[in-house]
């Protein structure tokens, strides 16, 4: 019943309150807090009762793509406050603080930050922890240069039906996107990573130049070890930027 605020120079931790029941969220309307890496997708003032939402509410995009492989069901999650004082695991699911923490924190909560959802954080080997990361980052930037280049990027997906379903519907999207033209020039800024329940997230800014316009956004990779430990992608997403079309 913490949330912390991280970040250089500005860790700040919080009282909050989820879900009523323990544990991971399974199903729509059981009442419980989903665990893993979700991104804030907006920011809601309007047709909010003051008691319940505080007035402002920030959605994360739960269900993520692994959620999905994994049948969870349910929506709605949000980051909000209330009108009156919280107490400990009394929402239908959401992350409520109270309504002066919300008063400090909103202005720090951005379109498209990272939210880490959890029971418990674990501490441990700090070196294979940045491996790890490494690993997903040296994954993420291979499958971009296979995407900017000729498309080769089958062998980056997993090998489920599900994998491969995805493979072929990137690599229409990516068809649509160049109409048989080739990009002038793409471009990605730096891998960001973070590890959720069996599964990485890794995400970049995205900038393909092509001839009359440009495309730009930030891409997400959802990361997997298969059966013999390599990194496979079963899940991607695509956030373009304001007023440009999605691939």
């Amino acid at each position: 019943q913490r949330l912390v605020l991280a970040g250089p120079g500005a860790e700040r931790e919080y009282v909050c309150s989820t879900g009523r029941k323990r544990g991971d969220k399974r199903v729509r309307g059981d009442l419980k807090t989903p665990e893993g890496v979700y991104f804030i997708t907006g920011k809601r003032t309007s047709g909010l009762d003051f008691q319940d939402y505080g007035g402002v509410a920030y959605p994360l995009d739960y269900p993520n793509p692994v959620d999905r492989l994994r049948g969870k069901t349910g929506s709605g999650i949000w980051l909000h406050s209330r009108g009156r004082p919280i107490a400990p695991y009394e929402s239908h699911g959401c992350v409520v603080v109270n309504l002066d923490d919300m008063s400090s924190l909103g202005h720090r909560l951005q379109n498209g930050m990272p939210v880490l959802l959890a029971e418990r954080l674990r501490h441990g080997n700090e070196a294979a922890a940045l491996e790890a990361a490494g690993r997903v980052e040296g994954r993420t930037r291979g499958w971009y240069e296979a995407w900017r280049g000729e498309g080769g990027t089958e062998s980056f997906y997993a090998a489920s039906p599900q994998g491969k379903a995805l493979a072929a519907r990137m690599r229409r999207e990516r068809e649509k996107l160049l109409r048989g033209r080739k990009p002038i020039k793409a471009e990605a800024g730096p891998v960001r990573v973070l590890e959720g329940p069996g599964y990485w997230v890794s995400w970049f800014s995205e900038r393909v130049l092509l001839d009359g316009g440009a495309l730009s956004g930030i891409r997400r990779l959802y990361w997997q070890e298969d059966g013999g430990g390599a990194l496979r992608i079963v899940g991607t997403r695509w956030i373009a930027k304001d007023g440009e079309p999605a691939p």
